[in-house]
């Protein structure tokens, strides 16, 4: 029984306050592993082009391939499982492989919202309205650009019927884009 202002005192072993473990906790390296998977599926399932780019070893790149040949669903986990231990006892190629696929998503948005502008500029130069506000604009973003090209393709742009000089300015204007991020 404990009487009114006593104070009790514990020893820290006695609290069960004990340190923190030095490694990781069973479902933090759970956690790992399963990203470490999720990264494995990320490189198999890359477009053809983009898995010749990857910046890796041979033997990783060598258990890759055949995880993108096999058929079976069963089959194909368990290389894929196989890949993802492989990368956690190589840090160095799994953190490598890792920026690539970052990389790579981060290139494909820039691209995706580089093509987005130009349609909105492609249709601001069709519209007679806007044509001069974003002639001008043209001249602004892509310094580069042919601009009697352009204005060649647009007086030769007839409507939304003209599907031909349509793609016509886009490609003239995906060239001045070009030219002006190198």
């Amino acid at each position: 029984m404990v009487v009114k202002g006593e104070h009790l005192n514990f020893s820290d072993e006695e609290c069960g306050d004990k340190e923190q473990p030095s490694t990781p906790s069973r479902s933090a390296r759970k956690r790992e592993a399963k990203e470490v998977e999720h990264l494995a599926l990320a490189l198999v399932e890359l477009s053809a082009a983009e898995f010749n780019r990857l910046p890796t070893h041979t033997d990783v790149l060598a258990e890759l391939t055949k995880a993108r040949a096999t058929k079976g669903h069963g089959a194909r986990k368990r290389q894929l499982k196989f890949v993802a231990g492989m990368l956690r006892r190589d840090l160095e190629a799994a953190e490598q492989l890792r920026a690539f696929v970052a990389g790579e998503h981060q290139q494909q948005r820039d691209e995706r919202r580089l093509n987005h502008q130009l349609e909105r500029l492609r249709d601001q130069l069709c519209e007679p309205s806007t044509r001069q506000q974003a002639l001008e604009q043209v001249a602004e973003l892509f310094a580069a650009i042919d601009m009697l090209e352009l204005r060649r393709l647009l007086d030769r742009y007839h409507g939304a019927d003209d599907k031909k000089n349509y793609r016509q300015i886009f490609r003239c204007l995906r060239a001045g884009s070009e030219i002006a991020n190198d």
